[in-house]
C-alpha cells in the first residue's frame, strides 16, 4: 500500500507507467467461455429504439409513467457446458402494468420541454415477503441498511437519471432509496431521508443521451449488475432539422448500444466475486475494489450480432459497466485488422459543433458517445463483417490487456441486409455524407468562460479502511502556498460534513488532482460541464487518520509539470462524466443552476460504493 501512496513524491507521472495496482485482481477464468466462444456473433442484438422496447406512459398520449421493479428470468443465450442445455438468468428490471420487466430497461424517448412524471415502485417481493439480494451484500461498508436490519432483505433501490438537470427530490440520490411495500399501507416499508414517491423531469435541456440506473447507497454496483439500467433520450428541433435534411440517420438506422461486462455461473446465474483470499482480515462477503467480467454483453446479449445495411448508422454508445473502460474500434474481419474511420458527433449531453474523425474511442463507465459509422464502404471488401474490438487495459490505463477472443471484442455488425429505399440516396461510390455543422438551429457551443471564475481544488486518493482494504476517496486540497495539511482539507467520507457549498447560478472551475495509479471517471450530478484541459503534477501525500483504523491523506506541495493539454477534440461538448488520468490534474468548468443537495463521485461503481462519493450543496 505504501507504494501506491507515495508515487507522487517519488517521481510523479513518470513513475506511473511502471505501476500496476497490487489491488488489481487477476482476470478471472472464463466460467462459460467454452460454450460461449462458439456462439459469438450469432445471437441478434435488439435495438432499444424499437417501439416495443420503449416505455409506454400510464395512459396513451399521457406524460406519467409508473415503473415497477420486479425479478424475472431471461434467456441470454447461455448454455451449460456440462449438459449443453440452455440456462436462464435471474435479473431485475423495470416494467409496468402493461409491459414486462426487461434487461436492459426499456427506453425513454421524449421531447425537449415536455415534462414527465415518473414513479419507481420497488416490487422485489413475493407472497412470503421481501426478496433477498441475489448477490453477496457487504454490510461492513456504508450502505442503505433498511430498518437497520443489517441483512440482504429487503433490498433498497433508487433510480437516478444520469445526465439530467433535475431538483434534489427528482435526482435519485443515494439516500433516496426505498424498499417494497410489504405491509401494503401505500408507502415503502423503509425509506431513505431523501425519498420521493415521484420524480418530475422538465426535459428542458438540449437533445442528448441520458441514462437511468440504480443508485442506492452502498449497493449501486450490485443493483446495476442485476440489470437496473436503461437509456433516456431527449429530442429537439436542432436534431429534427438534421434528420429531416437527411444529415443524421433516424430509427431504424439509429442504434443505442449499452456495453457491460458480466460473469456467469454454469447455472446461468450472475456471479459477483466477494471474497479476498489475499486479505485474511477481510469480511466474508467483502467489497472488492474493482470488478472485471469475462463476458461482454451489448444490449443484454453476450457478444451479439447486428445485421445492417451498407449505409450510414448513428450509434449511441454507453459504457454501463462496473469498472471496465473500453477503447473501441471498428475492425474489418479477415482483412489485416483494417480499422474503419468513424465520426464522433456528440458527447454525453448533446451534439458538438462539428464531427471529429476517429479510428478508436475510449469510453469509461458512465460516459456516452454519439458516433456515425459508414457501413457502405464495407461492401467493397471481401468480407462484410465488422467487429467492434476493445483494446483497453484493466485497470485503465496501466493494467492488463484484454483477453484475446473474449474481452477484446464486443459485438459484430454483419453488413448483409439489402439497402433500404431511403438508403439509395447514399452513394456506394463515395460513401455517406457526414454533416459539417451539427448545430444549425442552436448555433455553435460557446467557448467556456474561465475569466474571474472561482477555482476549487479537489483530489482523488487511495487509502485503506478498517479491514486493510483499498478505500478510494475524494477530498479537497488547500489552495494556500505549499498546499499544507489542515482542518477542512484532505480526504473525507460520504457522511462527513459537506465541503463543497456552491452559490446558485454560479460558475466554478474544478481542478481534480488524481493521486492514484488508475484513471477515474468523475461524474457530477445536476450540472453539465466542459472539459478545459489536463496537466501533469507532482506532490507529497501526507497520511490522514480517518477514524476506526482507516487512513486517508492530504495532497501537499503541488508542482505542476509540462504544458496544459486542451480537452481532446471529441471531448469538446457538454459532458457530465470525465476521465481523470493518474498523475494529472483535470480541469472542468460548470454552472450550478438549481438549489439542493447533490453528489459527485467516481463512476466506477465499486469505487462509489466504498467512499469515492461526496455530497455537495447548491444554495
Amino acid at each position: 500500500m505504501e507504494r501506491r501512496r507515495t508515487f507522487l513524491k517519488a517521481g510523479g507521472a513518470g513513475l506511473l507507467a511502471s505501476l500496476v495496482s497490487p489491488f488489481s485482481f487477476a482476470q478471472t477464468a472464463a466460467t462459460l467461455l467454452s460454450s460461449l466462444r462458439s456462439k459469438q456473433f450469432t445471437a441478434a442484438m435488439p435495438n432499444p429504439l424499437d417501439p416495443a422496447n420503449q416505455f409506454a406512459p400510464d395512459v396513451a398520449g399521457g406524460t406519467s409513467y409508473t415503473l415497477k421493479i420486479k425479478e424475472f428470468q431471461a434467456n441470454l443465450g447461455l448454455v451449460n457446458p456440462s449438459t449443453g442445455k440452455a440456462v436462464t438468468t435471474t435479473l431485475w428490471g423495470y416494467g409496468s402494468t402493461t409491459q414486462a420487466p426487461s434487461y436492459p430497461g426499456r427506453t425513454f424517448n421524449l421531447r425537449q420541454n415536455v415534462p414527465v412524471t415518473v414513479r419507481y415502485v420497488n416490487e422485489l417481493m413475493n407472497s412470503a415477503g421481501p426478496l433477498p439480494h441475489r448477490l453477496p451484500v457487504d454490510t461492513t461498508i456504508d450502505w442503505a441498511n433498511p430498518g437497520n436490519l443489517g441483512g440482504r432483505a429487503p433490498v433498497p433501490l433508487v433510480a437516478h437519471r444520469h445526465g439530467g438537470d433535475q431538483g434534489t427530490l427528482s435526482d435519485g440520490l443515494p439516500d433516496a432509496w426505498s424498499t417494497p411495500d410489504v405491509n401494503k399501507d401505500g408507502m415503502p416499508d423503509y425509506r431513505g431521508r431523501l425519498f420521493s414517491a415521484s420524480y418530475t423531469f422538465d426535459n428542458s435541456q438540449e437533445a442528448g443521451h441520458l441514462w437511468y440506473h440504480d443508485h442506492a447507497l452502498g449497493v449501486t454496483r450490485l443493483n446495476v449488475y442485476m440489470g437496473l439500467a436503461g437509456n433516456y433520450f431527449i429530442r429537439d428541433k436542432n436534431e429534427d432539422y438534421l434528420v429531416q435534411c437527411g444529415q443524421l440517420p433516424a430509427y431504424p438506422y439509429e442504434l443505442p448500444i449499452c456495453i457491460q461486462d458480466r460473469q456467469f455461473k454454469n447455472t446461468g446465474a450472475l456471479n459477483y466475486p466477494a471474497t479476498d483470499p489475499a486479505n485474511p482480515s477481510a469480511p466474508n462477503p467483502t467489497h472488492l475494489p474493482e470488478f472485471f467480467g469475462d463476458v461482454v454483453v451489448a444490449n443484454g446479449v453476450p457478444w451479439p450480432r447486428f445485421d445492417c445495411e451498407p449505409r450510414l448508422y448513428r450509434l449511441r454508445l454507453l459504457n454501463g459497466s462496473d469498472s471496465r473502460v473500453f477503447t473501441l474500434s471498428f475492425v474489418l474481419e479477415n482483412f489485416a485488422n483494417t480499422r474503419l474511420t468513424f465520426w464522433q458527433i456528440g458527447t454525453d449531453l448533446g451534439l458538438m459543433n462539428a464531427p471529429v474523425p476517429l479510428t478508436s474511442l475510449t469510453l469509461a463507465p458512465g460516459e456516452r458517445a454519439d458516433v456515425l459509422v459508414d457501413f457502405s464502404r464495407v461492401i467493397w471488401w471481401w468480407h462484410g463483417k465488422v467487429i467492434v474490438k476493445n483494446s483497453a487495459n484493466t485497470p485503465f490505463p496501466n493494467g492488463l490487456p484484454p483477453v484475446a477472443g473474449t474481452t477484446d471484442r464486443v459485438m459484430a455488425f454483419s453488413v448483409t441486409k439489402p439497402l433500404g429505399f431511403f438508403g439509395w440516396s447514399l452513394s456506394l461510390l463515395t460513401g455517406a455524407s457526414i454533416p459539417s455543422n451539427l448545430r444549425p438551429v442552436h448555433g455553435p457551443l460557446p467557448a467556456p468562460v474561465t475569466t474571474g471564475v472561482k477555482v476549487r481544488k479537489l483530489m482523488l486518493f487511495e487509502g485503506t479502511d478498517a479491514y486493510g482494504r483499498l478505500q478510494t476517496m475524494l477530498g479537497t486540497v488547500n489552495p494556500a502556498a505549499g498546499n499544507p495539511a489542515g482542518t477542512g482539507f484532505g480526504t473525507f467520507l460520504y457522511t462527513d460534513p459537506v465541503t463543497e457549498t456552491i452559490a446558485v447560478g454560479s460558475t466554478e472551475i474544478w481542478e481534480i488532482y488524481n493521486t492514484t495509479v488508475d484513471a477515474h471517471p468523475i461524474h457530477l450530478h445536476l450540472t453539465n460541464f466542459r472539459v478545459l484541459d489536463r496537466q501533469g503534477f507532482t506532490g507529497t501525500l501526507v497520511p490522514k487518520p480517518m477514524g476506526f483504523g482507516a487512513t486517508g491523506g492530504y495532497l501537499t506541495r503541488i508542482a505542476l509539470s509540462g504544458a496544459r493539454a486542451p480537452a481532446l477534440p471529441n471531448e469538446q461538448g457538454r459532458k457530465d462524466t470525465v476521465l481523470a488520468y493518474p498523475g494529472q490534474v483535470t480541469r472542468i468548468v460548470a454552472t450550478f443552476t438549481r438549489p439542493g443537495e447533490y453528489v459527485w463521485h467516481c463512476h466506477i461503481l465499486s469505487h462509489e460504493d466504498h467512499e469515492m462519493m461526496r455530497r455537495f450543496v447548491v444554495a
